[in-house]
């Protein structure tokens, strides 16, 4: 302040702004309302601060809401949305206006973890997280199921109640995680990373019991839902009673109404499975006794068949071999010894096939069917010496 001449105090408007600024700051009215109206203008700023003006019929109010209250909002405010503020109405002095800062927003009209939930089913269907082409199936027969939720609550000892109760063959592991308050959507994305990573798990379960939309909040938050979409275990979610529905169980490849009915979904009866392997085993044993009997009958027509098959083959074969015996026993030289008749060969033991090709003097052998002879030739008469 500086005093002039005329003896009048002059201010800066830096000193008025400041004196301005700690009015308003001091005002107890102004430090904390609660005011309603409709986004207009809204700029998020990379820094994560949020900056809007808040307008009615009549007038209008630039705000910000600073990125430590920004982060905690659950959803995202949008131009043209209604809604109710909380905040302190205070001064910018490097502009000479004044806003409101704002600490927490709710949509006017509905709730504003309602809206988030709207607002993030569609954007994960968007991007096909509940598409069920990308859901695996649940094994039928797991060796291993790991539990995600609170170590001490009723719902982990009706899962474990229930799974032992029906097969205790099963490897029941459990991974605590917290289900509730605001670092437990964080806590589930870790669980099953984890679990994940340890690999020997053939299904998660995931859930807790029931409660109201806030108790229920981290299975409706992003984390939550990413992981369970990465998940490479087929997880099953199973959140609160029948009638609660949250984004987990949108994400998940099974969703159960209840834990109960989640763990009475993958543990299959020990007993009643036994006994029907036997029952199948007995079918199947029937089925290979009645499969040999069919096969043996075949069999035996078959054989039978072959049988007169082999007979006529055989009676035409035989009839065949009896032409055969016939002709060359007409040609044979043993049915000609029989009518008198002999071989007779010279020295080389050459067929003498005529008599001009002997003289006096060669020696002969002369072969019948009983035996044979040597002789000389003494004399010769042939067809030309007659």
């Amino acid at each position: 302040m500086v005093k002039a001449a005329t003896g009048r105090h002059v201010l800066t408007i830096s000193q008025v702004n400041r004196y301005v600024k700690q009015l308003l700051d001091a005002d107890a009215l102004l430090s904390g309302l609660f005011i309603e109206g409709e986004v207009s203008n809204f700029k998020p700023h990379s820094s994560g601060h949020m900056y809007f003006t808040l307008k009615d019929a009549g007038a209008s109010l630039s705000s910000v809401m600073f990125a430590s209250h920004a982060e905690k909002l659950a959803f995202i405010p949008k131009n043209g949305q209604k809604v109710i503020v909380f905040g302190r109405l205070s001064l910018y002095e490097k502009s000479g206006q004044y806003q409101l800062y704002v600490e927490k927003m709710e949509v006017a009209g509905i709730g504003a973890l309602q809206l988030a939930f709207a607002q993030l089913v569609e954007k994960l269907q968007a991007e096909g997280l509940f598409d069920e082409a990308r859901k695996r199936p649940i094994p039928k027969y797991p060796a291993s199921v790991a539990v995600i939720t609170s170590p001490t609550g009723a719902v982990v000892q009706d899962i474990i109640k229930i799974i032992q109760g029906r097969n205790r063959a099963i490897k029941l592991v459990i991974a605590p995680a917290l289900v509730q308050g605001p670092e437990s959507g964080a806590d589930l994305a870790r669980a099953i990373d984890e679990v994940n990573a340890w690999g020997k798990a053939d299904i998660i379960i995931i859930g807790r019991g029931g409660g109201s939309i806030e108790d229920l909040w981290a299975f409706n938050e992003e984390i939550t839902a990413r992981a369970v979409a990465k998940s490479r275990i087929p997880i099953v979610s199973a959140v609160g009673h029948e009638t609660d529905v949250t984004i987990a169980d949108f994400v998940a490849d099974m969703r159960a109404p209840t834990p109960t009915a989640a763990a009475l979904m993958v543990a299959y009866d020990h007993a009643q499975t036994t006994a029907y392997l036997m029952e199948a085993y007995g079918g199947l044993c029937e089925a290979v006794k009645d499969s040999i009997i069919s096969r043996y009958v075949d069999a035996k027509h078959l054989l039978i068949q072959l049988n007169k098959q082999a007979a006529s083959r055989l009676a035409k074969e035989r009839q065949s071999l009896t032409h055969s015996a016939a002709l060359l026993e007409k040609v044979s030289p043993y049915t000609a010894f029989k009518r008198g008749f002999a071989l007779v060969r010279d020295e080389t033991n050459a067929a003498v096939t005529s008599a001009k090709s002997l003289k006096s003097g060669d020696r002969l052998t002369l072969q019948w069917a009983d035996g044979q002879v040597e002789a000389e030739v003494k004399n010769m008469y042939t067809s030309s010496s007659k």
